[in-house]
């Protein structure tokens, strides 16, 4: 299950594109905006082999990021890094933060790992990121994993843990770690949530990264696993396809991966903080709802009552709105969750008025 099935929608229930809202994906209202004349030049790649190794795309990310070009390797999005990460533990264990992306245990097997799936993220206990850290702790000591795989922010629960307190318990365990970032910019800067500058006194980590979130860009496919260790980045090199990131994906990063679109991307993740506050308030003031706090840019929230998230997924549907169901994540009970991601004001202000009508 994911979001985003717009064209499903619209075979499902009727209307055009361009009437539903979608709170289904978690996609950045505020990425910078390209002209047409700047789409028609990176479409100009189409027609040509970009590099098979992408190694304008590796110094454009190095310098956008402010990683050590050996310390990166470009994928085709966040998930072929995760995929590919998780086969350097084939054979070995590795435990899995849930609730999570469903595809961390997918790319476990998929690698050939076993995935050993723990409760760290929970709910109903206290979310604070001590609270998290000493559960993952006592799990680690428990299984004893050749690899940790987590997501910060986590996804679908929004908790977020500052680069600084991650980094000591990964500094007090001799396992390997893969760490998804692909909703910490939208965490923010203070305190950092992305281990990236910390890669060198970490030798055993594993970033995935994702352009996709940030930048609005599903379809282009772009993200990137960085690593201190040159053994890992061979390692992963020789097991990624030549030609993994297309043409069209390397002629937008020369384009768009410059200091002014840092500072466009930027200004604009300012406005969805503010944005999410006003959303979070907003969902907190209806009866039958509790929200939980989110550092990425969508909010979990539990339905209290008897309705379930397939009837209230119908509801909205019939007012074009799409959400996003968290049946599918291991950790969370069936039909009391669902997914919202952070649009402009506007379109939260219309799913709040909808959500008054259909939560009883």
């Amino acid at each position: 299950m994911h979001g985003g099935r717009i064209d499903l929608a619209c075979l499902t229930y009727g209307g055009e594109a361009r009437d539903w809202l979608d709170f289904s994906v978690n996609l950045n209202p505020y990425a910078p905006l390209l002209s047409a004349t700047i789409w028609r030049r990176i479409g100009a790649a189409a027609g040509c082999y970009g590099d098979p190794a992408a190694r304008g795309l590796q110094d454009r990310l190095s310098q956008y990021y402010a990683v050590p070009p050996p310390c990166l390797l470009p994928t085709a999005g966040g998930s072929e890094a995760l995929y590919l990460a998780t086969r350097l533990f084939a054979g070995k264990t590795v435990l899995v933060a849930e609730p999570g992306f469903g595809d961390y245990a997918r790319a476990v097997a998929a690698g050939g790992g076993i995935a050993i799936r723990h409760e760290i993220f929970h709910l109903h206990f206290s979310g604070t990121p001590a609270a998290i850290l000493a559960r993952l702790d006592r799990a680690i000591a428990a299984h004893r994993p050749a690899c940790v795989l987590l997501g910060n922010p986590n996804n679908p629960t929004g908790h977020g843990i500052p680069a600084r307190e991650l980094g000591a318990l990964i500094h007090a365990h001799d396992c390997a770690w893969i760490v998804d970032e692909a909703f910490s910019e939208f965490a923010g800067v203070d305190p950092p949530h992305s281990l990236l500058p910390r890669l060198a006194e970490l030798p055993r980590l594993l970033i995935a990264h994702s352009l996709t979130k940030s930048f609005a860009v599903p379809g282009l496919r772009i993200g990137f696993l960085a690593t201190a260790s040159r053994a890992w980045l061979e390692r992963l090199a020789d097991l990624q396809p030549p030609w993994s990131v297309s043409s069209l994906v390397q002629s937008w990063a020369e384009i768009v991966l410059a200091a002014e679109a840092r500072t466009a991307l930027e200004e604009g993740l300012h406005r969805l903080a503010r944005a999410r506050a006003h959303l979070l308030a907003g969902l907190g003031a209806i009866g039958g709802l509790r929200p939980y706090p989110s550092a990425a840019n969508f909010i979990l929230v539990e339905l209290l009552g008897g309705l379930s998230t397939g009837e209230l997924s119908e509801r909205l549907a019939a007012r074009r709105i799409l959400i996003r169901s968290c049946d599918s994540f291991h950790g969370l009970t069936p039909g009391r969750f669902f997914r919202l991601a952070v649009r402009r004001p506007a379109d939260n202000a219309r799913l709040l008025a909808a959500l008054r009508d259909c939560v009883p």
